[in-house]
């Protein structure tokens, strides 16, 4: 069994990426854009910033 590390009280585990998992910040995403293309399968996907400052994916 793994051991679990000690999160501090305020931190909520689940928006904690396992250790390994590839992590972006958005802002190193978007360089200071509010919207971005992804290409999945071939697929182009819209990740914009809304003015609530939420992330919308759209394809």
């Amino acid at each position: 069994m793994t051991p679990k590390t000690e999160l501090p009280e305020h931190v909520d585990p689940r928006l904690v990426p396992p250790p390994g998992q590839r992590t972006f910040t958005s802002q190193e995403l978007f360089k200071g854009a509010d919207e971005i293309v992804v290409v999945h399968n071939g697929a182009h996907y819209r990740l914009r910033v809304t003015r609530q400052d939420k992330l919308i994916l759209t394809k």
